[in-house]
């Protein structure tokens, strides 16, 4: 597993619609906080955009991936995140490596 930000916003016409259904968004939302107990869940109101901090493996986000574009018409953009504790020794040891490197 690895940590993600993932990333998605919902086009206006699907909005609109899971707005006004019964349970409104809170509904995709509240599976999507159960089943992938993201660290961290934001919403961009103005725009119906996500962001979500979630530790994810290939088949979790394929499943995501799935739930978007066939619940929301749209598909999620992953950026692989460390936390700000853990990059100092990231990068130490990244360093180290590259420095191995043939110039």
């Amino acid at each position: 597993m690895m940590r993600y930000l993932v990333y998605f916003e919902v086009p206006a016409d699907v909005g609109n619609r899971i707005d006004f259904e019964e349970g409104g968004p809170g509904k995709i939302i509240g599976y999507m906080m159960n089943r992938f107990t993201p660290e961290a869940i934001y919403s961009q109101a103005g725009l119906r955009a996500v962001f979500m901090v979630a530790d994810l493996d290939e088949a979790q986000m394929t499943e995501i991936m799935l739930i978007m574009s066939k619940r929301l018409g749209t598909y999620p953009e992953f950026t692989p995140v460390i936390p700000g504790a853990a990059t100092p020794g990231i990068a130490a040891k990244a360093i180290e490596e590259a420095k191995k490197a043939p110039t």
